[in-house]
């Protein structure tokens, strides 16, 4: 299954200010920045989705983790996260500031429920450990509109229900917040990034029978979401000696990055479905098919897309 995580970061670094101000309602978004330090590698890393918050009464910082998979390791995790940050204060400042971190459940079945870490030594503690667990279905939309968190709005459609409320209910409330953002790039982002995380909780076809597919493929950050788990893809293939240099070989890798996607997605049901990748040979159609799956939320689903691919390829 892909990271569905990705996009989510993507859009805490892009509106940090809201989600910090979720954690903490009394902070300002003018005094929250990226946490910026030599320390932190050019390319995305760990230390990405940490802020530094310039409170008047003190500066500290905050590390957000999204979660969408099960890590039974995450604790210890979060603990070197903390030591990096500290790692890489010291190395600058000479200090270690105070950090915040909120870890973010999405689904009931990525939470581990084991978020503390202690040690000792006799009868001396010599560590106790643990940081903010945020499960989203336990936490109630309203305030989050009321207060306006735009960078929460993709979760709204996993919070906790209204009695009496239906999935369709709940989508289309969720989905009317969106649509009264003005910013167009930030309202397909939005859109894009809840249409990806409902999936995870209702039918896919009530998912984009209201959040279009082609809405979703519009947004910069799908877009960019698609790219990274493509090329992750690709680059396995070429590990295991697919050849590049050639269309026959940079086809055949397409189309075992598609059935392995298939296979890992979900399971020994989609053999049939596998077997007619094969048929297709055309690497800007399988592109598509690629691009399209990673939205595709049940095997129906995947096998209309294959399907549309193989109509276009035959044409």
């Amino acid at each position: 299954m892909p990271q569905i995580d990705l996009p989510v970061k993507r859009l805490v670094q892009r509106r940090s200010g809201d989600w910090v101000r979720y954690l903490k309602p009394e902070c300002r978004e003018e005094w929250v920045r990226p946490f910026k330090s030599e320390y932190t590698p050019k390319v995305e890393s760990r230390l990405d989705n940490v802020f530094e918050v310039e409170d008047p009464s003190g500066t500290y910082l905050i590390n957000f983790e999204p979660m969408g998979y099960h890590d039974i390791a995450l604790p210890a995790r979060m603990m070197r996260y903390r030591s990096d940050i500290w790692e890489a204060t010291l190395n600058s400042q000479k200090v270690t500031p105070c950090i915040f971190q909120a870890v973010f459940f999405f689904y009931p079945e990525h939470d581990n429920k084991t978020h503390r870490l202690t040690d000792r030594w006799g009868e001396v503690v010599t560590l106790e450990f643990t940081y903010r667990v945020i499960r989203v279905w336990e936490q109630p939309r309203q305030p989050i509109i009321e207060q306006k968190l735009i960078g929460l709005y993709p979760l709204l459609p996993l919070m906790k229900s209204e009695a009496g409320e239906d999935a369709k209910q709940v989508l289309q409330q969720s989905i009317e917040v969106v649509s009264k953002i003005e910013d167009k790039a930030l309202r397909q982002d939005l859109l894009a990034v809840m249409g990806i995380l409902a999936g995870g909780k209702y039918a896919a076809e009530l998912v984009y029978s209201m959040i279009r597919r082609e809405m979703v493929m519009q947004s910069p950050i799908y877009r960019e979401w698609v790219k990274e788990e493509r090329a992750e893809a690709e680059e396995k293939g070429r590990v295991e000696g697919r050849v590049e240099g050639r269309v026959e070989g940079r086809v055949e890798t397409k189309q075992e990055v598609i059935c392995k996607f298939l296979a890992r997605r979900f399971g020994i049901d989609s053999a049939e479905t596998q077997e007619k990748v094969q048929q297709l040979t055309n690497l800007e159609i399988l592109d598509n098919v690629l691009t399209e799956l990673f939205v595709a939320n049940s095997l129906e689903e995947a096998q209309n897309i294959i399907k549309e691919g193989l109509n276009k390829y035959l044409q």
